[in-house]
């Protein structure tokens, strides 16, 4: 597994991700930050739960725009050691694609997706395609093999076609080479969305507690229906990147028209095509 730390060199940390399409950043959340964010997380999901009373057979609880409804979130918009590498694959025009998400897997639950890739509804883009969004899901608490990890087979986000359909449904089928990504606390899965990957089975005994939120370029829409970033949201932001981050910055403009331009690093600005 391709495990990264906030002090692992910025350039391999890239070179991992065009080959494999991933990484794990350990500690990428101080434990005061854990613990800041679990008890937000908490809080967020009992007025979820409170509004939206769960079926019998729910499988996970999902609270969109978590950004946007405790500060404690806002603060995973731009931390550094993850947005460091989300900027240097996509670049001085990176994006919001999504205002986050709580991802809440209950336990003992089966999976709720098959294998797939993000994009794969494209059918006109022909493969091996552009890295269009980096993903970034932060463990809020730890994540078990048997917890309901994110499964993903390394180096597919260069395959020459679509994620095959035959590996499709709510029982995901074995693939060789699949890796379940399983970590600390405060860890942080970083993917190129069109690596091939798939939901798992949580049998374990506690619930999965994520917090995911994806990037983009500046002339991508954003994921709408809901996930978007609202526009009082974007309105409130003073920070120049931030506020590039929520769309406030033109997208047809060079480079240097980015407040993210001034704060790369020496390293490599942009993994073309992150293939």
């Amino acid at each position: 597994m391709n495990r990264i730390t906030p002090q692992t060199p910025l350039n391999e940390v890239l070179e991992l991700l065009q080959r494999d399409g991933y990484v794990l950043m350990e500690d990428a959340l101080s434990p005061s930050q854990v613990t800041t964010l679990s008890a937000a997380y908490d809080q967020q999901l009992e007025k979820h739960l409170a509004a939206n009373p769960p079926q019998p057979d729910a499988i996970r609880h999902e609270v969109n725009r978590i950004f946007e409804r405790d500060a404690a979130f806002e603060t995973l918009m731009d931390n550094a050691p993850v947005f460091e590498v989300a900027r240097g694959v996509l670049g001085a025009d990176i994006e919001l694609a999504t205002s986050g998400e709580l991802d809440h897997k209950l336990a003992h639950t089966p999976a709720y997706i098959g294998w797939h890739n993000d994009f794969q509804w494209m059918s006109g883009v022909p493969y091996p395609r552009q890295n269009f969004w980096i993903r970034c899901t932060y463990f809020i608490s730890d994540v078990t093999p048997d917890g309901g990890p994110f499964t993903l087979l390394p180096g597919s986000h260069l395959a020459d076609r679509v994620c095959p359909s035959g590996t499709a449904g709510s029982t995901p089928r074995h693939i060789e080479g699949q890796l379940g990504i399983a970590g600390k606390a405060g860890s942080c899965l970083i993917n190129n969305t069109e690596i091939w990957h798939t939901n798992s089975p949580n049998n374990s005994d506690l619930p999965r507690r994520l917090i995911m939120m994806c990037y983009k370029h500046a002339w991508m829409k954003q994921w709408q229906d809901g996930y978007q970033t609202s526009p009082e949201f974007a309105a409130r932001q003073t920070d120049p990147i931030r506020r590039q981050l929520c769309g406030e910055y033109a997208w047809h403009n060079s480079a240097a028209h980015f407040p993210a331009h001034n704060a790369l690093s020496e390293t490599p600005e942009k993994v073309a095509d992150s293939k």
